[in-house]
């Protein structure tokens, strides 16, 4: 619901509640596009092999494929144009690192794919000064096959993540409210779990 979602501006320093600072296991996931940086990256709709229209990540998030249409993620892969264009969004990186200096188990989760230089990726966010080494894993929900939306996809990485570990606490970062909205939905498979979600305006 979108009462339980709660707004980080990118401009401001985060306060948690009160209950989230003692020592229980706890997740934290942050997103990458518009969340941890900003890049000037965009996704082509193609149909017939032409493009109809380019969309930025937001506009990726909640456009609707037209019939005959695909996505094409070319750019998005491109690790070359992330380490390039990437701008970091300050406050988040520091919130970001924050977690992996006090203990917390800190991973992304994008709707991006498997980029086509790992290492360049990686590169690209310790140029930015994030803690890369200690952030366990990215994950790509892209690579996920089946046509359903990516708060959807983000929705099915996040539950195995949850089914592997037991977490008291686990806290999202995005911009997108659908993805913070699939993520809040897993408290009814997770009850023991609280469940924190921040937009990132």
């Amino acid at each position: 619901k979108m009462s339980d979602i709660q707004t980080k501006k990118q401009d401001q320093k985060l306060s948690l509640p009160e209950d989230l600072k003692n020592n229980g296991a706890k997740l934290v996931i942050f997103d990458i596009d518009d969340t941890l940086v900003n890049t000037d990256t965009e996704i082509n709709v193609v149909r017939d092999g032409k493009i109809i229209k380019p969309l930025n990540s937001q506009e990726f998030t909640h456009y609707k494929l037209g019939p005959g249409e695909q996505f094409d993620f070319s750019r998005f892969r491109d690790s070359d144009e992330f380490a390039k264009t990437a701008r970091p969004i300050s406050p988040m990186i520091q919130q970001l690192n924050r977690d992996i200096a006090t203990g917390n188990k800190v991973v992304m989760v994008t709707a991006r794919a498997d980029f086509n230089d790992k290492d360049k990726f990686l590169n690209a966010f310790k140029a930015l000064g994030v803690n890369i080494d200690g952030v366990d894993h990215v994950y790509r929900s892209g690579n996920i096959q089946d046509k359903i939306p990516t708060e959807a996809k983000k929705r099915i990485v996040i539950g195995k993540l949850l089914s592997q570990n037991l977490y008291d606490k686990v806290i999202m970062y995005d911009d997108a409210t659908p993805n913070l909205d699939a993520f809040l939905s897993l408290r009814q498979d997770f009850p023991h779990t609280d469940f924190y979600a921040w937009h990132v305006d």
